[in-house]
């Protein structure tokens, strides 16, 4: 029963995340950013697609991924769209150890060209500059 009762709260919390970025999409405030945009509208759906949120958005894995304060350190720890702390736990890039994983929660891309990788090299783009080498 208690499951029940957290996937009916993350579901709520997941459509009020995507009811906020419509808002601040549609108003295109001076406050928000493209990079932030762009945050609201694509990457949190592809974490959304992709489970991140079962675990991220739940209060007891950081960060809390929904948000773009809290998953922009992420990003910008790195020094290329395919080289940021984010990817680098998403797609197991460091794993010295197949026995111990980097990310906990599993290896989420096979390469850096699929969901939700191929968004946050997207988004790492948009905030910094540059290109990637799978454009």
């Amino acid at each position: 029963m208690r499951s029940g009762w957290m996937a009916v709260g993350l579901f709520a919390l997941v459509i009020a995340v995507s009811a906020l970025a419509s808002l601040r999409l549609s108003a295109q405030t001076p406050d928000t950013s493209p990079g932030e945009d762009f945050f609201y509208a694509s990457v949190v759906p592809a974490f959304v697609n992709d489970g991140c949120v079962d675990c991220h958005a739940t209060g007891h894995v950081r960060p809390m991924i929904i948000f773009y304060e809290e998953a922009l350190p992420y990003l910008a720890m790195g020094d290329s769209p395919e080289n940021s702390m984010m990817l680098v736990k998403l797609a197991d890039l460091r794993d010295d150890d197949p026995e111990r994983a980097t990310h906990v929660g599993g290896q989420r891309c096979a390469s850096l060209a699929v969901e939700p990788c191929k968004t946050i090299v997207e988004w790492w783009q948009i905030e910094f500059g540059g290109s990637s080498t799978h454009d």
